[in-house]
């Protein structure tokens, strides 16, 4: 993404969201483990940054995230993704690490995303990776 000029659209002690205009990609990095209203509230914070900017990809960097706790989860799945799959994004990648639990989440999340997107060709489609390089291959092919 070093081609691309980076705007900086918010930054706190818990992530830095940059957009990449030419790529039509919003960045989140996390920088730590959240739960709960903390996530909650980073998460509608982001819809409303995709609702204005319309991009059309999601790179999410959540090497700092541990887990993610079933009530998180399920508000995730009905609050957040929803809103994704109506919105401008076509791909979400996500970053993790290797063998973390945040994977077993990212099945589950993957299976909901199918399940919902079902017959909307593609309209929406999620993956998660452990190497950033590949991830932003898959999101811009």
């Amino acid at each position: 993404m070093h081609d691309d000029r980076c705007t900086l659209v918010v930054e706190d002690q818990d992530y830095r969201v940059e957009l990449y205009e030419k790529r039509s990609l919003l960045s989140v990095l996390w920088k730590r483990h959240l739960e709960g209203e903390d996530l909650h509230e980073k998460y509608l914070t982001l819809l409303g940054i995709v609702m204005q900017f319309k991009p059309r990809y999601w790179l999410g960097n959540a090497r700092a995230m541990y887990y993610t706790t079933l009530h998180d989860a399920g508000w995730i799945s009905d609050n957040v993704l929803p809103a994704l799959i109506e919105s401008s994004i076509t791909r979400y990648a996500r970053i993790e690490a290797p063998q973390s639990l945040l994977m077993l989440d990212s099945m589950h999340f993957q299976d909901r995303v199918n399940i919902i997107t079902q017959g909307l060709s593609d309209k929406f489609v999620f993956q998660f990776f452990t190497d950033e390089e590949r991830a932003i291959g898959w999101l811009t092919s």
